[in-house]
């Protein structure tokens, strides 16, 4: 009886062995079959971080994300943020920076010469691609300005935008740290002191530093290498081609609806 007693421990132990190493076993012999199930393949798999489609065929021939031509130019979408105007964020979906395929292009050149000019920046992309619909949102927030008013700060939605061809960039420049050159007057910012129209008033009233405007020049100086123009109201926004030209070579973007994720 004792015996017994004692002997049923042993039994059951030699029992969990057994049994433990069949399963370790077979769990190698399954890892060795299917790699899939492996931890170290999981924790080393790249995440996709490119979660983003074009569903709108006649823009999924077009338009290209800005960091796969040249992967330097910095990206900072406002508009994907609460960091704006608004306070809100406007795109659910759009995370990255689209443009047409030759205006970003044109705007890989323009970081290339920037870098001839000084190694340590880059090109810093506020917004790229918007959809009218964003852009109606952004015209609605403004209505106690006159349309006029309105019109130098965000193109009617009626009249398109730029924007909303993947046809303008809103950008500035900046250091090795990601800091933005000191513009002397922030990105949004709809007082007269952003025009580069009114520079020299608000140098010489001294609200303008002659290192803010050299900054701006130095941005001017980049973009215009490949032709884009800087508007009167906004130091940080470029067309690459005339409304016009945009409306009769390009498609436009009417909502994030014409996006969709990959997830």
């Amino acid at each position: 009886m004792t015996l017994s007693f004692f002997k049923l421990p042993i039994i059951i132990l030699i029992s969990f062995l057994f049994c433990s190493c069949k399963t370790k076993d077979k769990k190698n012999t399954d890892e060795k079959i299917n790699p899939a199930i492996d931890k170290n393949t999981q924790k080393n798999k790249p995440k996709d971080t490119n979660n983003f489609l074009i569903s709108n065929e006649n823009l999924k021939k077009s338009i290209v994300d800005v960091q796969s031509i040249n992967p330097n130019i910095k990206i900072e979408l406002k508009y994907a943020t609460t960091d704006n105007f608004m306070r809100i964020k406007l795109y659910e979906t759009i995370n990255r920076a689209y443009l047409q395929k030759d205006v970003a292009q044109r705007l890989a050149s323009c970081q290339k010469y920037l870098e001839t000019i000084n190694p340590r920046y880059s090109l810093l992309i506020y917004d790229a691609i918007r959809p009218v619909s964003v852009q109606q949102k952004m015209w609605d927030a403004l209505d106690s300005l006159p349309p006029d008013e309105r019109s130098k700060f965000v193109s009617n939605p009626q009249n398109r935008s730029n924007h909303n061809f993947g046809a303008a960039i809103d950008l500035t420049i900046c250091d090795e740290n990601n800091k933005p050159l000191d513009m002397g007057a922030g990105y949004d910012d709809i007082r007269e002191i952003a025009y580069p129209r009114l520079e020299k008033k608000f140098l010489k009233s001294g609200e303008l530093k002659a290192f803010h405007i050299a900054n701006r020049e130095l941005l001017r100086k980049v973009m215009g290498s490949q032709n884009f123009t800087n508007i009167t109201t906004e130091w940080w926004h470029f067309n690459a081609c005339s409304r016009e030209e945009a409306t009769k070579k390009y498609k436009v973007l009417m909502s994030e609806k014409e996006f969709t994720t990959n997830e």
